[in-house]
């Protein structure tokens, strides 16, 4: 017996410093990231983006990553089960500063109706959340990307730029030296110079008209002299009524803001935050709360019949804050993500309770051998229910895919719970992660997990399993977090 327990001790302590060591490495593989300063780590290239458009390439991959959007959408997701007829709703909110705001409403529904607040009190199984993640600029910021992709994008804004310089030079050009102005001023002299020459082709007419035997071929010929004169003062006056006419419809301010929207949706559609990203390394800080409504019926079989079901109800309030960090190389499929959490609950032990099936019979008339019955079934729960709990909960998850083309990875997720009056409970476990992927657009699909967890490590439950028996075993399926930027 004491070699029994001498072993089981040695196998305590050494799983104690296991898990000791490994919080320790995976904080201090966090902690290590403070001590860089900003970055750009370029594929290819030693050319610098500027720090606006760094800034803004980082805050676009940054809320894809916590929100999968880059836009605010109001109805970014929404799901509803039939089954426990309940209604879920997920807005999200990106800030000019690149910093996310989620909020997260599941509810009963009634009749196709999901209310807040009925008759002034908070609905029934109803809970509201509400997440802030902004990222961390003290840590290292680093972007991937190639020279070709940079230049080209840059090339599209310079040849854009010069479109629309070379666009409001002719149109400066045509407002403050017109040549319609130009070429009126030398219609106008011209015409006064006709008009003189007419006079004169006049005079020469009526005087060859007073002579005793005027000569009719000079006559003819002054008259012909005199009317082309008369046909070009004509055509110059249309010119300038012509050239008066567009003046008058020229409005240059119309123009320059008409080549102005061009190069903007030009610049607009080739804008920097849209240059194709490799790969990314980042942190972020994320907090949140959480407020929860739990109505229900208690069972206590121990009770009189009058009383074994009661209603009770309990609002749960949940505090968290979480440090995350990402490092991701798509141009080599590497990826390493990272998360820690501290998550403060003041709650009731509902979760904790078993939920089973009632169905009360109730006789409403009877017939000489004959009796009618009603039925209604419902859920109600047993145990020994608790409230006003504190509970504290640190939790970490690692991932990291060290292979090319993310073929497998391995995740560590050791985690802990400090509750009122009980002794804190030490859980660990480790997952080899074999993703699988679309042929069609390369990227992964689903992720199946085999995991090993040690569970009640230290036996703080007085569980009548031995160290070797309290774990499980098994696969976990789950949707991957998106990190590819592509």
């Amino acid at each position: 017996m004491k070699t029994k327990l001498s072993i089981h001790s040695i196998c305590v302590s050494v799983v104690k410093k296991y898990l000791i060591l490994l919080f320790v490495f995976i904080n201090a593989a966090a902690y290590s990231q403070l001590i860089n300063k900003d970055s750009i780590d370029l594929t290819e290239t030693k050319e610098l983006l500027s720090k606006k458009q760094f800034n803004k390439i980082i805050n676009v991959n940054f809320s894809k990553l916590i929100t999968g959007q880059s836009t605010n959408t109001v109805g970014s997701y929404a799901a509803v089960d039939p089954e426990k007829a309940e209604a879920t709703f997920s807005p999200n909110f990106i800030l000019e500063n690149g910093n996310v705001i989620i909020g997260k409403m599941t509810g009963g529904v009634t009749d196709g109706i999901y209310s807040v607040f009925n008759n002034s009190k908070l609905n029934t199984n109803i809970s509201l959340e509400l997440q802030y993640h902004f990222l961390n600029k003290k840590t290292k910021r680093v972007l991937r990307y190639y020279k070709s992709d940079f230049d080209k994008q840059k090339e599209t804004d310079e040849k854009t730029e010069k479109e629309w310089k070379d666009s409001k030079a002719k149109i400066e050009a045509s407002y403050d030296v017109n040549t319609r102005i130009i070429e009126n001023d030398k219609l106008t002299k011209e015409d006064s110079t006709i008009t003189v020459t007419i006079e004169q082709l006049n005079k020469k007419l009526l005087e060859e008209k007073a002579k005793v035997n005027p000569n009719a071929g000079t006559i003819e010929l002054l008259n012909a002299q005199i009317n082309m004169q008369k046909f070009k003062q004509k055509q110059n006056n249309d010119k300038i009524q012509e050239n008066v006419t567009l003046n008058n419809a020229f409005n240059p301010l119309k123009e320059r803001m008409k080549i102005g929207n061009i190069r903007a949706d030009k610049l607009k559609e080739n804008d920097i935050s849209k240059l194709k990203i490799v790969g990314f390394c980042f942190s972020w800080i994320s907090l949140a709360y959480k407020i929860k409504n739990d109505e229900f019926r208690l069972l206590d079989p121990l009770q009189p019949y009058a009383t074994q079901i009661t209603k009770d109800n309990y609002i749960s309030h949940e505090f968290k804050t979480q440090y995350s960090y990402v490092n991701l190389n798509s141009d080599r499929e590497k990826a390493t993500y990272f998360t820690t959490s501290l998550t403060y609950k003041y709650k009731s032990n509902f979760n904790d309770l078993k939920r089973v099936e009632v169905t009360e019979t109730k006789e409403v008339a009877t017939n000489a051998n004959q009796t009618r019955v009603t039925t209604e079934k419902y859920f109600a729960y047993a145990g020994k229910y608790k409230t006003d709990i504190n509970q504290i909960n640190l939790d970490v998850d690692f991932y990291h895919f060290p292979f090319n083309n993310s073929s497998i990875g391995y995740h560590i997720f050791p985690n802990s719970k400090y509750t009122d009056d009980i002794k804190p409970v030490y859980n660990a476990g480790f997952g080899i992660v074999f993703p699988f992927i679309d042929k069609k657009n390369d990227k992964s699909i689903i992720n199946v997990e085999l995991y090993y967890n040690v569970v009640n490590i230290f036996n703080s439950k007085n569980s009548d399993y031995s160290f070797i028996e309290r774990n499980n075993i098994g696969l976990r399926i789950a949707f991957p977090i998106s990190f590819n930027p592509k």
